[in-house]
């Protein structure tokens, strides 16, 4: 396993432990660590022209966009 240092602001940071709280990761690095894997299926998903859909409680869905992706054909 590799190490890397990452500067975060303070929001992010907040995030991070929000997120750990959320999925009960046992520390910010798992919680970070699985934040890039939900980030790594849904840009392949769109990469491969899939729609990522979110439904909410009542029905309604909306479309993920994912900035700064480009889908070339």
């Amino acid at each position: 396993m590799s190490t890397i240092q990452v500067r975060m602001k303070e929001n992010t940071i907040a995030q991070v432990d929000n997120l750990k709280n959320l999925v009960h990761a046992p520390s910010r690095s798992d919680a970070i660590r699985r934040a890039v894997e939900i980030s790594d299926t849904l840009v392949n998903a769109a990469k491969q022209g899939d729609k990522v859909v979110i439904e909410s409680k009542n029905g309604k869905k909306y479309q993920l966009l994912i900035s700064g992706l480009t889908l070339e054909k």
